[in-house]
């Protein structure tokens, strides 16, 4: 596995990871890591967008058990009580689910989130590009109309997710995200060049 639409949309060339030593050292801990969460971590895990521009990936050392239950957390929100986590019994699969966790208060929700962490890494490496890429726009209110030229013009990305916004582009480093509301949608996009920036902007305005 080399994550290759990831390596293209954040144009990482060469591993940028941890060591298999640090990596190790989790494995030891916890007894096991899903194989995907291991290369991730050895590939990409060091990258500063790709696992801090929105939403804060876990290191190798920081792994930690979230209470009320027995769930390994490796990603949380920077700015509200949002996690994801691997199920500790599923840990020697290879590619397990991911649940996300919302505190409320004392409320706790959990529900699933992606039915492989290889999906979940994509979307979210989708969405922390939206806070990192150089050329970027975000929280726009669009209207139907807007949202459909978008849609017609630029092809749906690979992964999706049901609980997320759908991403779109059709260049390798460039995304567009739509949120549907009841009668709009909020857009964001972000890309590597000017020239994709200039025409996401002709598209929408």
């Amino acid at each position: 596995m080399n994550f290759d639409e990831i390596r293209k949309l954040y144009h990482i060339k060469d591993n940028i990871g941890y060591s298999q030593k640090t990596i190790s050292k989790a494995i030891t801990k916890f007894g096991e890591l899903p194989s995907v969460l291991i290369q991730y971590y050895w590939q990409m895990g060091k990258h500063p967008g790709l696992n801090h521009a929105n939403y804060d990936f876990y290191m190798p050392a920081r792994l930690e058990v979230l209470n009320y239950g027995n769930y390994l957390c490796f990603c949380k929100s920077k700015k509200e009580e949002l996690y994801w986590y691997i199920d500790m019994d599923k840990l020697e699969s290879n590619n397990p689910p991911v649940y996300r966790r919302i505190l409320n208060g004392v409320t706790i929700h959990d529900e699933l989130d992606s039915e492989t962490l290889e999906k979940f890494l994509y979307v979210m490496a989708y969405w922390q590009a939206l806070f990192w890429l150089p050329y970027s726009k975000g929280n726009l209110t669009c209207t139907p109309q807007q949202t459909e030229r978008i849609q017609k013009k630029f092809q749906l990305k690979q992964y999706n997710l049901s609980k997320w916004p759908q991403f779109y582009g059709n260049n390798d480093d460039e995304v567009i995200c739509i949120y549907k509301e009841k009668y709009s949608s909020q857009v964001f996009y972000a890309c590597t060049l000017e020239d994709q920036f200039k025409e996401i902007n002709s598209i929408l305005f």
